[in-house]
């Protein structure tokens, strides 16, 4: 097992230092332009995020500094955790383990400054502490998945299922613990969950998790192919039709054959599609906490020869993410170092990854200077008619060259 944890922590590393991107900016900006005070009751109140992720790197940037990889190092240590868990939850057989330690989507998302590696290593824990019957730590770390993603939460029912009647007292009381340590936090989550009632049905609410079929069917796609894509969808269906197909049969065989597993995958999966009839929650990357309890059953009475076949599909996907940059995050780093001495214009609700990058100013007015760059971010969101784009050109700028980033982003420059 040592040298599945050496080889979950080597593929973790392998270019850890990529740009940030606008969700991670959004972490680091929290985390260093505010005191710990103003990040619990001034910045976290207008998310919809716990804190205790952004608690975790105010606490470490303090220490390691906020470059890309400090950022990014705790997600890092918790992907291997989890790692590390799933071979202790499956009676210590290594197939489960090896398959997470390659998973293309578990590795993107541990090597990202936000919150999905924790509370993927907190519900772990959470289900591996229930299966113990230690009921302190199962109290400590199922609180410690609902400080880190609300979609957490319905582990509890799925956990509910699980216990048997005799010991129904204790898992009440471990309730009762959690609900008590959670108080404190009601007040803001509460503030949290109106805001994003106000998003559902706006164009935002569909970017962030509005259900579709799309939402649906990208899930056990990603499961198992993580970031990656192919811009033809004929050839994607083609190439995934027969993965797919197989991975359908083994899981279903496991969610037949092991009841822990089961409930830990489909019943919190059931909710959350639910729950996003009425709140935009649904996303792959939101269930990766039900990632291990894929491969757990995915494992359960699977031949060794097919799973050398998926480790080793893991291994192709993980390495075209690794050493492609086409499927690294938005490349925010090269923009920044294109720009020149003139001012920059851009929606200012999502600068924070250039600010991280540029330290010139960024306004969003037309402003008097013969010239000037244009980043059109997220414009179909919040400037959907072009408004700006019509001021630029009413006041007789004129486009003159555009470079394009990785991540669709787009660098305009204008002169009059």
């Amino acid at each position: 097992m040592f040298w599945v944890l050496l080889l979950a922590l080597f593929l973790r590393l392998i270019n850890l230092n990529q740009s940030l991107w606008l969700d991670e900016a959004f972490q680091f900006k929290s985390t260093y332009f505010f005191s710990l005070k103003d990040l619990l009751t001034v910045y976290l109140p207008g998310d919809f995020n716990p804190p205790l992720s952004y608690l975790i790197n105010f606490g470490f940037g303090k220490v390691f500094g906020y470059s890309e990889i400090a950022l990014r190092l705790p997600s890092v240590i918790f992907g291997v955790l989890t790692v590390w868990l799933v071979y202790k939850i499956s009676q210590r057989k290594i197939w489960p383990a090896l398959l997470l330690a390659t998973s293309g989507l578990h590795i993107y998302y541990s090597q990202e400054a936000r919150m999905y590696s924790l509370a993927t290593l907190a519900v772990t824990a959470s289900f591996w502490f229930l299966l113990k019957k230690r009921w302190f730590w199962y109290a400590i770390f199922s609180l410690a998945a609902l400080y880190s993603h609300y979609l957490t939460v319905f582990i509890f029912p799925a956990q509910l299922l699980l216990i048997k009647k005799k010991e129904i007292k204790k898992l009440i009381l471990s309730w009762s613990g959690i609900a008590l340590g959670f108080f404190p936090w009601l007040p803001i989550f509460l503030q949290q969950l109106a805001a994003g009632q106000a998003t559902a049905g706006t164009s935002w609410g569909n970017v962030v998790g509005g259900l579709s079929l799309k939402a649906l069917l990208l899930i056990p796609i990603k499961f198992l192919i993580g970031r990656i894509a192919i811009d033809n969808n004929l050839i994607f269906a083609l190439v995934m039709a027969v993965p797919l197909l197989l991975t359908t049969w083994l899981v279903w065989r496991g969610v037949k054959s092991n009841k822990f597993f089961a409930a830990w995958l489909l019943v919190p999966l059931i909710l959350i599609i639910i729950v996003s009839l009425k709140l935009p929650v649904l996303s792959y990357f939101r269930l990766l906490f039900l990632l291990p309890a894929f491969y757990l059953l995915l494992c359960v009475k699977t031949s060794r020869s097919v799973l050398v076949g998926f480790l080793v599909f893991n291994l192709a996907t993980t390495g075209i993410y690794l050493f492609n940059p086409a499927f690294h995050r938005e490349d925010w780093r090269g923009l920044a170092r294109s720009l020149t001495d003139q001012p920059v214009v851009m929606i200012p609700a999502v600068n924070a990854p250039l600010k991280y990058y540029y330290s010139g100013e960024i306004i969003y007015t037309v402003p008097s200077a013969p010239e000037f760059w244009y980043i059109p971010y997220a414009e179909p969101i919040f400037d959907a008619d072009l408004t700006l784009r019509q001021k630029i050109a009413a006041v007789g700028y004129q486009e003159i060259s555009q470079n394009h980033f990785r991540g669709n982003l787009t660098l305009i420059q204008y002169k009059r």
